[in-house]
């Protein structure tokens, strides 16, 4: 990345970008990925490589200015702000050896990686320093994007790992005919007996080979910083959106939808639960990231984190009923934002991240139970 690049600040960047991406959802939406020459422009300002290392010439950002970025870029276009936290991937280059992630910066700058970090492959030992990976992993988004991808498998023996796998290997099967976030190209992808150095494998629950306080963020921790902003951007979009439409739409009365003291009450309830919902997913995102600077944020501060990003998706689901409820028909076309984002957000939420299970674990270390470190 070039020091030009490096002094822009990634969210006047992203605001900017964000600013001509409504114009372009239906696009983005019926090409079901993002179209070329909007790669290119978020890769050449920095924001496929928020979490990348600054010594592999990434930004390597704090974890407010990520949830910004991506925050900012969803309220443009869900689909973009989902394919850029996503595309965060080569973050995880902190985790190979300092050589190895080099040789790969050096031969792509600002690699766009993506991935699936569910153990769906299997490995056996090939010999050579190099595994044998065979495996198939949904919901890949950004997959026809990348450079490389990372993908979760099993050894034959030991926890799960992840390998990076260069993007010409991998086969993309076209899966991705959904409700919702049509334009992110979650598309299936599969290797079969790919023969891969050990070295292009990693434990991401272990230590991070990079010194960096962002790098200390144990795995859950390190995923939900960069998928906060996501929910927020969203809430805020469709809040903005059903604003607009009740000030210019009438009831079979002819009044004003603004005029009417149900929505009256309604816009000011989903305007609290929107801020309340930033309000704590700031909160302890800045919890978490003062912690770590001296070393591994508190199982509370970490749980708080993870029930914050929770939350803000489940209000970003209520704000959305309530939206589509109060607007009408007329929401139901292609052409309307709103109808959109309420798919978007619906297809988000079924995300392991945002999942019951992840829930309860928030509440398990908050009644003072243990809880596997790298699951919380």
């Amino acid at each position: 990345m070039s020091v030009t690049a490096l002094e822009k600040s990634p969210i006047e960047e992203a605001v900017r970008l964000a600013a001509t991406l409504p114009g372009r959802a239906l696009e983005v939406e019926s090409g079901r990925t993002l179209p070329a020459d909007l790669v290119d422009e978020l890769r050449a300002a920095g924001l496929f490589s928020l979490m990348t290392p600054a010594s592999l010439g990434g930004r390597e950002a704090d974890p407010l200015t990520i949830v910004r970025v991506v925050e900012e870029l969803t309220r443009g276009d869900a689909a973009t702000g989902w394919t850029v936290m996503i595309g965060q991937g080569a973050g995880y280059l902190a985790w190979l050896e300092p050589d190895v992630a080099r040789e790969i910066t050096e031969a792509t700058p600002r690699p766009l990686i993506t991935g699936s970090m569910a153990p769906l492959g299997t490995a056996v030992d090939a010999g050579e320093e190099r595994i044998r990976l065979i495996g198939r992993w949904p919901y890949t988004s950004g997959c026809g994007l990348s450079d490389h991808l990372v993908a979760g498998y099993r050894p034959a023996a030991g926890p799960p790992r992840f390998a990076l796998l260069p993007g010409a290997a991998v086969t993309v099967h076209d899966t991705w005919h959904v409700a919702g976030l049509r334009g992110t190209g979650s598309h299936d992808i599969e290797v079969t007996d790919l023969l891969l150095p050990s070295r292009l494998t990693f434990d991401p629950y272990g230590p991070a080979r990079e010194d960096g306080p962002l790098y200390r963020l144990p795995y859950m921790s390190y995923l939900l910083v960069a998928m906060a902003g996501f929910p927020l951007g969203a809430a805020r979009r469709i809040v903005d959106e059903y604003r607009q439409i009740v000030l210019g739409k009438r009831n079979t009365e002819r009044t004003l939808l603004s005029e009417t003291p149900i929505v009256q009450a309604e816009i000011a309830r989903c305007e609290a639960t929107v801020g309340a919902a930033r309000a704590f997913v700031h909160e302890a995102v800045a919890q978490v990231w003062a912690q770590t600077q001296d070393g591994v944020a508190s199982p509370q501060a970490r749980a708080l984190l993870t029930g914050a990003v929770q939350h803000a998706m489940r209000a970003t689901l209520d704000v959305a009923d309530s939206a589509m409820r109060a607007c009408g028909a007329s929401q139901l076309y292609d052409r309307a934002p709103l109808q959109r984002y309420f798919r978007d957000v619906q297809t988000a939420a079924q995300h392991i991240a945002f999942g019951l299970e992840a829930q309860r674990r928030v509440g398990s270390v908050l009644l003072g139970r243990d809880v596997p470190d790298f699951l919380i």
